[in-house]
């Protein structure tokens, strides 16, 4: 697993020989301690799909209690649409997409550790510029709903306490920066 994201980010580079290539890193997650990498690629004139690869832990407090940390490993596909390009892929663009990750609650009191699936679709828009020296620089926001499914025999309390309490809606925000290869 800890090979999986270089590996996925060269085979992405590669392509690069082939056609038009958006490398983008994402500048949010950044922020908050989180790595998200992604690579768009053109389906025509008007659309392209992007894949991309992230990783993400933030800690949640329920009710003054119950403190968990999670650990977030995720791939992200999507599709978009834009709406008017001027220089390829480029502008306000809408489209769809679909998340896959792992997910680990690990409960602060007593460091015990469940781990889950987690699978989201939803919808997306977005802006993107891309300057004349191949900067791209991207905003989107999307909204979808997901399920997280796992818990082994004995885990079934921690899993409703620390993961069943999520929400089942998947909330999407990035600020993305790259380069078009």
């Amino acid at each position: 697993m800890k090979t999986l994201l270089p590996i996925l980010f060269l085979f992405l580079a590669s392509l690069t020989a082939t056609a038009q290539v958006d490398a983008k890193l994402n500048a949010g997650s950044a922020i908050f301690g989180g790595l998200g990498l992604a690579a768009e690629f053109p389906l025509g004139a008007q659309s392209a799909v992007s894949i991309g690869a992230g990783y993400s832990g933030l800690g949640i407090s329920f009710d003054d209690k119950d403190e968990y940390s999670y650990r977030n490993l995720r791939l992200i596909p999507e599709y978009r649409y834009y709406f008017a390009p001027r220089e390829g892929m480029d502008r306000f663009f809408v489209g769809g997409y679909g998340k896959l990750g792992r997910l680990t609650g690990i409960d602060r009191d007593t460091d015990e550790r469940v781990t889950s699936g987690r699978a989201a679709l939803g919808i997306m828009a977005g802006h993107k510029w891309v300057a004349p020296s191949g900067f791209v620089f991207e905003l989107n926001a999307g909204l979808g709903r997901a399920v997280s499914f796992g818990g082994g025999d004995g885990e079934q309390a921690l899993y409703q306490r620390a993961i069943g309490v999520l929400m089942a809606t998947d909330v999407r925000l990035g600020i993305l920066v790259g380069w078009r290869l």
